[in-house]
């Protein structure tokens, strides 16, 4: 939403197809566990703990104890708009802006039980883990040439997520080979405000956007070490269906003359099913990994959705390609490990506005605790940007930074 209302700032014209079916939920990928978050999100065929309840279920089976895990996160995004333009006068109207916002927020909690076999793995799981991130904020301002008071002052906040509470488990069907699934229930919540000021003309605007999401899907995951050095994996996402409860507030002040209404509304969406296939090359002293993700966005559907015309997501939603790479760095003197990796998530709906992506270079590194204890770090850092080329390289400009921290205990 922070795209569109930015062209409504700037060109002074809102494209309402785009406003009529903009999802928070769709893509939006925000990460879990400090370890995968260290190298990239690179999980699909190397994740050896309690995150393979979410990345890829079968390789659940390479936990052979007993494990409790939680995690937290923190997120600063700072959000910058302004002109960039070398056109006079036209860059001493739009003022530059900057706002930021923090939120940390408790992420996960999982449980992983092996099943004592006499031969191979039987492992199950279970889990909460933060999903989605809808965490933004947009801060604009345009002076008006003719009076020199502010012509448009905008502001948009938004905050919630989606968390997903999952059970699953992983088999080996042979020494080398993998299979898992898990059983999703996603639930959480989108609070978004936007606050309009124009002091020329005395009036203030206020709308407010809550939406409660609840659903269901399921995961299936492969896993097969090719050999000793390469492990190969495969994922799939089938469609996700969700239950949206929506409430729109909206308050009109002019000159203290004062109009309110209220309209809530109910709404289902599925999601559609997402592909994803990972490889990793395991040395002694290190690992490298890569993963990508294709789902066609296009093919989101919509059910009962009032005043919508459900071809709009077809003709605005696309496919997209997410990938990850990462590498892990093993000192077993120190009882340490060093990550690196790197991100592409790229927004799903088609835009004239994007100039970058949403692209992040990830850190991180985990140390063992007395053999029974892991604590894992991880920071990333991500930008993106749009810019509107037609009204003279007026810029929207976002930077974030996820810390992750997890801590493990086996059995």
């Amino acid at each position: 939403m922070i795209l569109f209302l930015t062209s409504a700032i700037f060109s002074q014209e809102i494209d309402r197809n785009y406003l009529q079916v903009e999802e928070a939920s769709a893509g939006n990928f925000f990460g879990v566990g400090a370890r995968a978050m260290g190298m990239g999100g690179a999980q699909i065929a190397t994740a050896n703990d309690a995150s393979g309840l979410v990345y890829n279920p079968a390789r659940l089976a390479k936990v052979k104890r007993i494990e409790f895990s939680g995690g937290m996160t923190h997120q600063r995004l700072n959000n910058e708009t302004g002109f960039i333009g070398n056109v006079q006068p036209l860059s001493s109207y739009y003022q530059n802006q900057s706002i930021t916002q923090s939120n940390t927020r408790f992420s996960s909690a999982n449980i992983v039980l092996p099943v004592p076999t006499y031969r191979g793995g039987l492992v199950f799981a279970l889990g909460f883990n933060r999903m989605k991130s809808f965490d933004h904020a947009f801060h604009s301002t345009f002076i008006d040439p003719t009076t020199g008071a502010i012509g448009l002052d905008a502001l948009a906040l938004e905050t919630g997520g989606i968390n997903m509470w999952s059970f699953g488990g992983a088999i080996d069907l042979s020494p080398n080979i993998s299979v898992g699934g898990a059983v999703n229930y996603w639930k959480g919540q989108d609070d978004y405000l936007q606050e309009y000021y124009l002091q020329t003309l005395l009036v203030r605007e206020r709308n407010r956007y809550l939406y409660d999401y609840s659903g269901w899907n399921a995961k299936l995951g492969f896993s097969v070490d090719a050999s000793k050095f390469l492990s190969v994996g495969a994922t799939i996402d089938f469609p996700t269906k969700f239950s949206i409860d929506q409430d729109f507030s909206f308050n009109y002040d002019t000159a203290g003359s004062v109009r309110e209404y209220e309209e809530l509304g109910h709404y289902d969406l599925t999601h559609p099913y997402s592909f994803g296939a990972g490889a990793a090359l395991n040395f002694k002293y290190v690992t490298l990994a890569g993963d990508v993700y294709f789902t066609d966005w296009s093919q989101l559907k919509p059910q009962a959705r009032a005043g919508v015309d459900d071809r709009l997501y077809k003709e605005i939603y696309q496919e997209v390609t997410r990938w990850h790479v990462g590498a892990e760095f093993n000192m077993p003197e120190l009882a340490t490990k060093i990550r690196i990796g790197f991100y592409e998530d790229p927004i799903p709906f088609k835009s004239v506005y994007l100039k970058t992506d949403r692209r992040y270079f990830t850190l991180g590194a985990g140390f063992l605790i007395d053999q029974v204890m892991t604590l894992d770090v991880a920071w990333n850092h991500g930008v993106n940007e749009f810019r509107d080329n037609r009204i003279d390289m007026v810029k929207e400009s976002y930077s974030t930074d996820k810390f992750f921290v997890s801590l493990a205990y086996r059995l």
